[in-house]
């Protein structure tokens, strides 16, 4: 019998099993109360585009980079939304999701031993990816009493002479904290003080609630040169099976990424490309039902929570709601796994994303009606057995 184990890298022994259990939608009786994919449809004009794209037989290599005119629709996007203006020829490379958008990334600034920091909790491909690199992310811990808000001064103390690149995420998966002009400047103040790059992941742009406003690190005073912008069609317009999504960057930092994007993906997918220009060249007003419906949503899950005396952290921004779950004295794995086997539902542990997250799990608003209200019900009637 052939040991296969022997024949392992050390860092797939290391990864092995990190991704956990993947739940499938549709298992009978689980209701996904915590998944990170939207349940709206795409506008209409995206879905043609893609098959007249089929259609037309457009579907060989693009240039490495993108379609000529998708650059052009992103560069006038981030031009006119996010007050970032960038060369649509040599700051733009479209990538096959923002998962490969954040690895080429990774792969462009650390080399083994160096370290990246980010607030925590955070997204946990962002640990998994610098591991695979021979790099650390270093988590800096932020607290619900700060709506696990960074202070920057934990920031700054967190820097080692190995320190590369600060990730900042907002509106952050999976807290929902949408960091505030005022933060971002202080941390735009010490990256240019320490000399740092920034991986600014912005893919949740149009998720905010109760006025709350996103910025654009790149847009801040000094930062073009030193940001990279990471952002994708998966949530702005629930194409996440289409793999589509974008980096913009300084030319020198874009030139040094080409190989790897090259290495893995040559391209994006072509067809997904054509979505994507459809998608940024019409209007956006379709959008504003769908953040109403989101609105309705996490209102439903903040009374909720209230009925059963839980609390959660203010969800600003994203589409989730970070749940404090201590009262029932179960950890976050516990939780989870008890849900599932008792109640039928699907969590995402708070701790995926880094150890501040305990005593956290993950819910979210992308679960459709009737599936979320009778989540809910179940929900109440699972905690209010952990908790008489």
């Amino acid at each position: 019998m052939v040991n296969l184990d022997k024949h392992l890298s050390n860092r797939a022994k290391e990864l092995r099993g990190s991704l956990g259990r993947q739940t499938s939608v549709s298992i009978a009786g689980l209701i996904n109360l915590g998944s990170g994919t939207p349940d709206f449809m795409p506008p209409q004009a995206v879905l043609d585009a893609m098959h007249e794209a089929v259609s037309g037989g457009r579907i060989q290599y693009t240039s490495w980079t993108g379609i000529p005119e998708l650059r052009k629709a992103i560069a006038d996007k981030l031009k006119s939304e996010n007050n970032i203006a960038v060369d649509p020829d040599s700051e733009i490379i479209v990538t096959s999701g923002a998962q490969e958008a954040l690895m080429i990334t990774l792969m462009t600034l650390l080399d083994p031993g160096d370290h990246a920091l980010t607030p925590s909790p955070h997204y946990d491909e962002y640990t998994r990816d610098a591991k695979i690199l021979g790099g650390t992310l270093i988590p800096v811990p932020t607290t619900p009493e700060s709506n696990f808000t960074i202070d920057v001064a934990d920031l700054e103390a967190a820097i080692t002479a190995q320190t590369k690149a600060i990730v900042v995420v907002s509106p952050n998966n999976p807290t929902g904290t949408v960091l505030p002009e005022s933060k971002l400047l202080e941390i735009a103040a010490l990256a240019q003080k320490r000399d740092l790059m920034v991986i600014s992941d912005e893919i949740y742009e149009y998720y905010v609630f109760d006025g709350h406003k996103h910025f654009s690190m790149a847009s801040l005073p000094n930062m073009r040169e030193r940001t990279i912008t990471i952002n994708s069609f998966s949530k702005s317009f629930a194409m996440t099976g289409v793999r589509l999504g974008y980096i913009a960057a300084p030319a020198e930092i874009v030139e040094a990424m080409l190989p790897f994007h090259h290495a893995m993906m040559i391209c994006a997918n072509a067809v997904a490309q054509y979505a994507g220009l459809a998608a940024l060249t019409q209007p956006r007003d379709w959008f504003k039902d769908v953040l109403i419906e989101y609105d309705r949503r996490r209102q439903l899950w903040l009374s909720t929570l209230k009925e059963v005396g839980l609390l959660c952290s203010e969800p600003q921004g994203a589409y989730y709601v970070f749940i404090d779950i201590r009262p029932t004295g179960l950890s976050s794995a516990e939780f989870v796994a008890k849900a599932r086997e008792e109640a039928r539902l699907v969590f995402q542990p708070g701790t995926i994303g880094g150890g501040a997250g305990e005593g956290f799990i993950r819910g979210a608003l992308t679960k459709g009606s009737p599936e979320f209200e009778e989540g809910l019900e179940r929900f109440k009637s699972f905690v209010r057995k952990l908790i008489p």
